[in-house]
């Protein structure tokens, strides 16, 4: 708790431009990106630590984190991990919209990035498994297989468009007639 508490004042005194001994104008904005960075990190340890628990509390000030860096320091190169990170978080606490918002943003914003073909499959992913939303899911996927047709994603793509408007029984029975081709 009193880490949690240290967390929180340090986050605190970062946003208001406190904490700084010298003027914050003096403050570049490298020295305050690392900052961050260093308060993500401390946050993402205390997530995890308490992985079992899913403090809500804990998870929501590290996805405002991220998000808060990717907005301030856009230019920075750890805001591409951020907002991938941030969208599987997200995801992750039920929040689907505002996952597919995070991982759009870097894939539109950030081309030269290592998980960019990845971030756009699980759009199409979170459209099909959180939302529902068998249309959306299709079409992002479509988006991925023309986009990047070489990729390991694209042919998760096709194979997902595949299932995506099978019952689960026909799932199934699908399954087991590739097992006994194998």
């Amino acid at each position: 708790m009193k880490r949690t508490l240290i967390l929180l004042s340090a986050l605190f005194f970062i946003a208001c431009g406190g904490g700084n001994e010298a003027d914050p104008k003096e403050t570049s904005l490298d020295d305050q990106a690392q900052e961050r960075i260093e308060l993500i990190t401390e946050m993402e340890e205390t997530v995890a630590a308490d992985k079992a628990r899913q403090d809500v509390e804990s998870r929501q000030r590290l996805l405002v984190a991220y998000a808060d860096f990717a907005n301030k320091f856009n230019q920075n190169s750890m805001t591409p991990e951020y907002l991938f990170r941030a969208g599987k978080l997200a995801n992750e606490m039920g929040k689907s919209r505002r996952a597919i918002e995070y991982l759009t943003n870097l894939h539109d914003g950030f081309p030269n990035y290592e998980k960019r073909t990845e971030a756009a499959f699980l759009v199409g992913f979170i459209y099909e498994n959180m939302l529902n939303d068998r249309e959306m899911a299709q079409r992002a996927y479509e988006k991925v297989i023309e986009f990047y047709p070489e990729s390991h994603w694209a042919g998760e793509a096709q194979a997902s468009i595949e299932l995506l408007y099978l019952t689960d029984e026909q799932k199934i029975a699908k399954f087991k007639k590739q097992n006994q081709q194998e």
